[in-house]
């Protein structure tokens, strides 16, 4: 199995690019619905930190199986990644007391609660607090020397140092040896400082650079990404360690298919990957294939209507799913394996979960966006709304609303509401077993729509020909700058003008101009004013309202 310099996988990066935009719109002091999306990557980082975990574990199976078989050989190998585990373990132990004390500190938990929230970060209320991750982790001085962060920092460079020692032990035999040590480089762990650029001050020290004034939610993700990064340096050099032992000397006759998705939750554009593998194997084994279809028939041990066929590497047969579409998918596979001893090939259904049918999901791209201003719905109008939860169908997700109601409508939401003053739209999940759970709610103010205003000839007033405006029908009711598209029917109004020293004022009880008001308007002379006043318009919701006068001066 060939060493790496620990590349980042395009989730990771996704993740990492996640972090920076949220950490980015936390400067900005956005709504807390950002604070949460923190709460998603830290979901998602925990998620690819299990996964390093159970592939960790059966890299050290594979170790312990291949000492059990020649252990002058294997030991120096085996010893030194359980020298590894333990200096991973120690750090990753580190990292999670750092969180589960600034939780502590941030929401006045017991250390069991505590506990719980750095699992589950929607039970940690304090996100946005800065003030205790600051003094906790850089300590209030200039370099961070002060915090926590520089105790990391040092640790981190400790874990880096001791694991590379570990593989430079002569007693540790590597093809190309040298080379693969400097591929693994910093094995994807960067602590150096920045050069000093004045512009940026504050971005010289790794621990101000990474934890200064940054809220408690964005503080506890960047542990757990840490934590991630360490996980990888050790799958790196426990792998790498395990190439050194010369698998084709090994006799095993257990076999092991196992699948690992990097996760079962991406990003819509985002690739599926997932690793197919017996836990022992040969490195010279060139015959072993991977079959993928739709479904396993367990009567024929045959995988129904096979779509691909993956060759085995190192181990393993990588299964790619480019730009995977939106949605539940499943598929089947089947590990095939040359048995040296019969000369023939021997198959091994694949299980996820204790079913022949591996799942994953495929989830819309993530965007978070709050208006802090603009939360209004609106009285007799139907309001689109947009309601969706990462990491569920949308058939998964249902909402309702208090004062007024929400039905479906293609793929959003429509609201309407009834009464003026605030109102909640809430949200549950359901999940595969059928389970609900609430997923949070979104409070908005609740208004009817302004009152439009009277123009005619879409004027509101000014100067105007006495036979244009003669051509008119009558007034309308017009709204300016609202973006829904209703409709105000003007319901009746007056037209004024001195004649002669007296004034006339003739009503029309509809929206249209009267014989009796076009003969008055034709009357008024050049350069003097005509009103239309008393307009009257009938909103969508029915209510009758008062909306202004049109003054206008014939030319």
């Amino acid at each position: 199995m060939g060493a790496t310099n620990c590349p980042e996988t395009p989730r990771q990066k996704m993740i990492g690019m996640m972090y920076l935009f949220l950490t980015a719109m936390l400067a900005l002091n956005v709504s807390k619905e950002i604070l949460n999306a923190f709460v998603i990557v830290n979901k998602g980082l925990q998620q690819t930190n299990a996964n390093f975990t159970q592939r960790n574990g059966f890299t050290y199976q594979a170790l312990a199986f291949a000492k059990s078989n020649d252990a002058k050989k294997v030991t120096p190998y085996y010893d030194a990644a359980m020298s590894v585990e333990k200096l991973a373990f120690d750090l990753d132990t580190m990292i999670k007391n750092m969180k589960v004390a600034i939780i502590m500190k941030a929401d006045g938990k017991t250390p069991e609660e505590a506990g719980k929230a750095e699992e589950d970060l929607m039970l940690f209320e304090a996100k946005d607090n800065r003030d205790v991750p600051n003094l906790y982790m850089v300590g209030g001085v200039e370099d961070g020397s002060a915090g926590h962060a520089r105790k990391l920092k040092e640790k981190l460079i400790e874990f880096k140092k001791k694991a590379l020692d570990l593989l430079k032990d002569p007693k540790i035999i590597l093809d190309k040896k040298d080379t693969i040590i400097n591929k693994l480089g910093n094995l994807g762990i960067k602590t150096e400082d920045e050069a000093f650029n004045p512009d940026k001050p504050d971005e010289r020290y790794w621990e101000t650079r990474l934890f200064s004034e940054i809220p408690c939610a964005a503080t506890l993700t960047l542990l757990t990404q840490i934590q991630n990064q360490v996980k990888n340096a050790e799958a790196a050099v426990i792998q790498t360690l395990y190439s050194g032992i010369g698998s084709t000397d090994i006799k095993f006759d257990v076999v092991a298919p196992r699948v690992i998705p990097k996760s079962n939750y991406i990003i819509q554009g985002d690739s599926y990957e997932a690793e197919l593998f017996i836990a022992a194997y040969s490195s010279t084994d060139t015959t072993s294939q991977v079959i993928i279809g739709e479904s396993y028939d367990s009567v024929k041990n045959v995988i129904n209507n096979p779509t691909s066929t993956i060759n085995f590497k190192d181990g393993i047969g990588k299964y790619i799913v480019p730009n995977a579409g939106g949605g539940a998918h499943t598929y089947a596979a089947m590990i095939k394996v040359f048995n040296a001893t019969t000369g023939v090939m021997t198959s091994y259904p694949v299980k996820s979960g204790g079913k022949y049918a591996i799942e994953y999901n495929v989830a819309p791209p993530m965007a978070v966006v709050s208006p802090t201003k603009m939360n209004v719905l609106y009285i007799g109008v139907d309001n689109p709304i947009e309601i969706s939860v990462p990491g569920f169908r949308d058939d998964q997700v249902s909402a309702s609303c208090s004062g007024g109601s929400l039905s479906k409508s293609g793929k959003g939401w429509i609201a309407r509401v009834t009464k003026v003053g605030k109102c909640n739209i809430s949200v549950n999940a359901k999940d595969d077993k059928g389970g609900s759970k609430s997923m949070g709610s979104k409070e908005f103010r609740v208004k009817r729509v302004p009152l439009p205003v009277p123009t005619c000839n879409k004027q509101k007033g000014g100067t105007i020909s006495k036979g244009m405006l003669q051509a008119q029908s009558g007034p309308m009711a017009t709204l300016e700058n609202f973006d829904f598209e209703l409709k105000y029917t003007v319901v009746s109004f007056t037209v004024s003008a001195n004649i002669g020293g007296f004034e006339q004022n003739p009503a029309s009880p509809s929206g249209k101009f009267t014989p009796q008001q076009l003969d008055l308007i034709g009357k008024v002379p050049k350069g003097k004013k005509v009103y239309i006043e008393n307009v009257r318009a009938k909103g969508p919701d029915g209510t009758v309202s008062d909306i202004g006068t049109i003054s206008f001066k014939l030319n």
